[in-house]
């Protein structure tokens, strides 16, 4: 990867004269130009600029005002930035769409039982009609003990079956009626790779984690296909109103791109949308059992080649596949080389090691690009064992292979990253210090593994290529939080002083290449996007301050002021 790295910027350097020159007048008519802004474009050639011009989805030239200003025609429209910042477009690298349901109560924000109890009792109060309330967001640290139990739900809605998953889409909370509307009782035995979280007496307490969460989600009746594209859409106006230009959806049922389809078919795409299938063709991310029926053949990918050729972009493209090697830090199963503390449980690995490595192997040779979700240090050494394998069977390079969150890596694998290429796709929003982050996830991991968890100078230090992602809905896609995060390891309030375990702290800038040239490499895209560039599409967000020259305490009151995907607007802020 370090030689990738100096590659590209030593093009870059080359490209210098060229830039230049095409970067102070355009060819051609132009559609709008955006005037005396603060641009950063990502580009090592010309990092600043004043204004851009549009000629249809594309930029035709970046440079000062006056200079742009002689573009403009008759028919040109002319956007004064009157100073504010402006970047590439960002692009979460790491999400779920179409997102969470309309329907569904949100729970990202509460931080007690009583305010848990409050949200959910209110909401079925004003949705008489549903026969399930579900909900997402809520962290173990809410509850006494961070033990979850059905108790709490059953006193406040007794009536109608309520399901509710953690915010890290791992494990889940039923009450008593939804235990009965799903059969679940004393005798109902744990599926592989998941639990049904029993008491003392053996009584189910109404948490399921890992595949039992999966298995309750998928006997709740389903919404329409009209309900969950109304969904699609509503989450996609709420990303391009974030900034977002571009996102990876790892992980699309074939329901999930019938509805992707559906709106590219409608002209209603926001963001330009990359998306992984699931590993396994009809059957997921990972083994039922920890093993496979039988191998994965090519004749299996059948599905996923055609899928990859039906969408080849700019605006939908498949051309990667999802993997889960382990579960969750929160709930225990990510897989550890060395117990949890105060636990005797290393967590789960999802995988046969052997058919892990002949699974990726096989999708590494067919050219697909491949993102295997590895929270824990074992699975993320599994992950690179099986891109290592692949590398060496096929002869292959410069598949940017992924790993997903890679949350707690040992130090001597960053090495292995660098050298295989492999990319780290991480989420900063995770290294927010919430009342979880600091009661439940750092005491698990010990003082040995908590100040590597969630580092993200350890990639950049070590020469690895990062790309940021929200993994929402298990957190919002805001790339403003994320950037808030990334450099102050801090709180909205503040806390703690100085930041959470602050070695992991980067740089505005660098922060902002993970959202932007790097995402686009991420998706092989960095010649079309991702930096300002004339030939480039036109896709970029207007900030109303310049975050790279602010207090870092206070990038989270930055605003988006615009967002503009291919020339066109898909966010205007009613103050601009």
């Amino acid at each position: 990867m370090k030689a990738g790295i100096l590659a590209a910027a030593l093009l870059g350097t080359a490209c210098a004269p060229q830039l230049a020159a095409t970067q102070t007048a355009c060819k051609g008519a132009v559609d709008t130009v955006y005037i005396n802004g603060r641009i950063w474009t990502a580009e090592t050639a010309q990092p600043w600029a004043e204004a851009l011009a549009v000629a249809g989805d594309k930029l035709a030239c970046v440079g000062t005002t006056d200079a742009i200003r002689q573009a403009a025609g008759s028919t040109t429209t002319v956007v004064d930035l009157q100073g504010r910042f402006v970047a590439p477009g960002f692009q979460d690298s790491h999400l779920h769409l179409p997102g969470p349901s309309l329907n569904s109560v949100p729970l990202e924000d509460v931080t007690s039982v009583a305010e848990l109890q409050a949200k959910l009792k209110a909401f079925a109060d004003a949705n008489p009609d549903l026969p399930w309330i579900t909900g997402r967001g809520w962290g173990y640290a809410i509850f006494p003990d961070a033990k979850a139990d059905r108790s709490y739900i059953d006193a406040v809605i007794s009536d109608r079956p309520v399901y509710i998953t953690m915010r890290d889409g791992h494990a889940g909370l039923g009450n008593s009626a939804a235990l009965a509307a799903l059969k679940i009782t004393s005798a109902t035995a744990n599926p592989p790779n998941g639990q049904i979280v029993k008491d003392a007496a053996g009584r189910p307490t109404g948490e399921f984690t890992e595949a039992a969460h999966g298995m309750a989600s998928e006997l709740i009746p389903p919404e329409t296909t009209d309900a969950r594209y109304a969904t699609l859409i509503a989450n996609m106006t709420d990303a391009a109103s974030q900034g977002l230009t571009a996102v990876h959806v790892a992980g699309a049922s074939p329901e999930a791109l019938s509805l992707f389809e559906r709106a590219l078919k409608a002209d209603a795409l926001k963001v330009r949308m990359h998306v992984a299938v699931p590993i396994i063709p009809g059957a997921g991310s990972y083994p039922e059992d920890h093993k496979l029926a039988r191998p994965v053949t090519e004749a299996d990918l059948a599905p996923h080649i055609a899928a990859r050729e039906a969408f080849k972009g700019p605006l939908l493209t498949v051309a990667s596949i999802k993997g889960m090697l382990d579960g969750a830090i929160d709930a225990q199963t990510a897989a550890m080389h060395a117990p949890y503390t105060g636990t005797n449980t290393s967590g789960l690995s999802f995988w046969d090691s052997k058919e892990l490595n002949e699974t990726v192997a096989l999708y590494d040779r067919l050219g697909f690009q491949i993102l295997l979700h590895a929270i824990g240090d074992k699975a993320i050494t599994e992950a690179l064992d099986a891109f290592a394998f692949a590398a060496k069977t096929n002869g292959t390079t410069d598949q940017r292979h992924r790993i997903e969150h890679v949350e707690v890596p040992v130090l001597a694998d960053l090495a292995r990253f660098r050298d295989l290429g492999v990319i780290a796709s991480t989420q900063p929003i995770f290294a927010n210090p919430d009342a979880t982050v600091l009661n439940n996830f750092e005491p698990l991991l010990g003082p040995e593994r908590s100040p590597i968890a969630d580092s993200f100078s350890i990639f950049d230090d070590a020469g690895v290529r990062q790309a940021f992602g929200s993994d929402y809905p298990v957190f919002y896609l805001s790339p403003i939080e994320g950037i808030a995060v990334a450099v102050t390891r801090m709180t909205a309030e503040g806390k703690p002083p100085g930041g959470w375990h602050p070695a992991g702290r980067i740089s505005v800038e660098a922060a902002l290449r993970h959202y932007t040239i790097d995402g686009a490499f991420a998706t092989f895209d960095e010649d079309i996007r991702g930096s300002l560039v004339a030939g480039k599409m036109a896709d970029f967000v207007v900030l109303s301050q310049d975050i790279t020259q602010i207090a870092p305490e206070t990038i989270r009151g930055t605003k988006v002021m615009m967002t503009v995907m291919g020339g066109r607007e898909t966010h205007r802020d009613r103050a601009f």
